[in-house]
């Protein structure tokens, strides 16, 4: 009789649950943002502008009048949604393997939470609308821009995140008269944290604190406070766009997420897991926001 060919017995376990993939789980920015209710499609908040004294140069000479100047700034909401069907037979033909139902409203959760961080930087960085009717566009303003070759001194050359970027992006703030006390974000990616790491290594006493910053220890530097997302823009030269904010320059609405599990007879009756939430946001005012372009190229 021959020999048993053992390792062809050899049993072979499958797991029965299931484990998320690395992914961006809670909300970064919303707690950094103003929140707005709105009831309907839009809603306009209401802005006052800077009056100026002028010296009077006669005796009892007329009342001069001035306008108020003022303007409206215009926040719209829109839909959002993720949905995942699951035949009826699939719990059947998954056998001991579980049906992913729970992990499912997990997924869209975190999925959400990307979603309100997404509207968030793209509210920030785009185009916001005012005036009566929220038709005028009212751009980025180009003024409140930290380059991507800036330096102090010397001949302009694209770099990463530098002190004097963080100094140049501070110095912005203070010159629009942001008060005192005034929290400012600043948001980034990984990516910048390694830049500043590399910079302050031989060049100041600054390395410790980035350092810190860098392990998680800290997450304040410069005097604004660091939140990194993996979800800003990059341009096809890997020019990355980084920004800073206070938090009234950034308004956020959400209507919350709502989920639906439903069967639908006209689809076999099949699972249906749907999220839902109403999310929008609107710069508030140019100077309360800034970028700060970063080279990502090796």
């Amino acid at each position: 009789m021959p020999d048993l060919t053992i390792p062809q017995h050899f049993p072979i376990e499958f797991g029965t649950n299931w484990e998320f993939l690395l992914q961006q789980k809670p909300s970064i920015l919303k707690g950094c943002v103003t929140p707005a209710t709105v009831n309907g499609e839009k809603k306009s908040f209401n802005q006052l502008g800077q009056m100026q004294m002028s010296r009077i140069t006669e005796r009892l000479g007329k009342t001069r009048v001035s306008e108020l100047p003022s303007d409206k700034r215009w926040l719209t909401s829109v839909p959002y949604d993720v949905a995942n069907r699951y035949d009826e037979w699939d719990q059947d033909f998954l056998g001991s393997v579980v049906l992913p139902t729970s992990e499912t409203v997990q997924a869209h959760h975190m999925a959400y939470n990307r979603a309100c961080d997404q509207v968030i930087i793209d509210s920030a960085l785009g185009t916001t609308y005012t005036g009566e009717d929220g038709v005028i566009a009212a751009p980025f303003d180009s003024n409140q821009v930290v380059a991507v070759d800036y330096v102090t001194s010397g001949s302009p050359a694209n770099s990463g995140l530098t002190l004097a970027k963080l100094i140049a992006l501070k110095s912005l703030f203070g010159k629009n008269l942001v008060e005192d006390g005034e929290e400012i974000f600043f948001v980034h990616t990984q990516q910048q944290l390694d830049d500043l790491l590399l910079t302050t290594q031989v060049t100041s006493s600054d390395y410790a604190a980035v350092k810190a910053l860098v392990e998680g220890a800290v997450t304040r530097f410069m005097g604004m406070t660091f939140k990194r997302s993996e979800l800003l823009p990059k341009d096809s030269s890997d020019i990355r766009t980084c920004f800073a904010f206070v938090k009234r320059g950034v308004k956020f609405t959400d209507s919350g997420r709502k989920v639906h599990m439903d069967i639908l007879p006209t689809e076999n009756h099949a699972l249906q897991i749907r999220s839902v939430a109403k999310l929008g946001g609107a710069r508030m005012e140019e100077k309360l926001v800034a970028k700060v372009y970063c080279d990502e190229s090796p």
